[in-house]
């Protein structure tokens, strides 16, 4: 009688994929392995009234209270990784899953108010899009940095055009840890 023994298991590494995803997933790995802990926690959704009618700006939810985990490396120059989960309450009060990476450029003195510009690519998870079904996103930054914490904002664009499909900017905030 032959014993039946599991195939062995081999992890992902990032020289396994295509070159030009490699440096990506290398940044990753070395923030998650090498970052600072960071306490995220959401805050705010503004629907943008010239793409929301008044009727549906009035039942959807502007209190996108949440919170998530980040690893954070700030490079030499003030420049920020992080790869971060999230979870919160969307537009219509269901739980957002979000999973990414992001980074961020800032200006000023580190010891100062400082403005940041960068983006975030992650995979989002939502009930009212892609049936359910996580999809990737690409979304712009902007940052306002003071010491350990840094408001940050996004704008998510309209999706499948028209009047009540998006157009929204998010907020949220960072708490370094580290």
């Amino acid at each position: 009688m032959c014993a039946a023994l599991p195939a062995p298991v081999m992890a992902l590494e990032c020289a396994d994929l295509w070159t030009w995803l490699d440096k990506g997933c290398r940044r990753a790995v070395d923030t998650y392995n090498e970052g600072g802990d960071e306490l995220l926690l959401s805050g705010y959704s503004y629907h943008i009234p010239a793409s929301w009618s008044p009727e549906r700006r009035a039942v959807l939810n502007r209190n996108a209270w949440g919170a998530g985990w980040g690893h954070t490396v700030e490079d030499a120059d003030g420049d920020t990784h992080t790869v971060f989960a999230l979870a919160f309450r969307d537009s219509h009060k269901h739980v957002e899953w979000q999973a990414g990476y992001a980074y961020s450029t800032f200006w000023g003195s580190r010891d100062s108010l400082q403005a940041g510009l960068g983006y975030t690519a992650m995979v989002v998870q939502r009930r009212d899009i892609a049936g359910g079904y996580p999809f990737p996103a690409l979304l712009p930054l902007v940052s306002l940095r003071y010491r350990r914490a840094t408001l940050v904002g996004t704008y998510i664009p309209q999706l499948r055009g028209g009047v009540n499909h998006g157009s929204t900017l998010y907020f949220f905030g960072r708490y370094a840890l580290y």
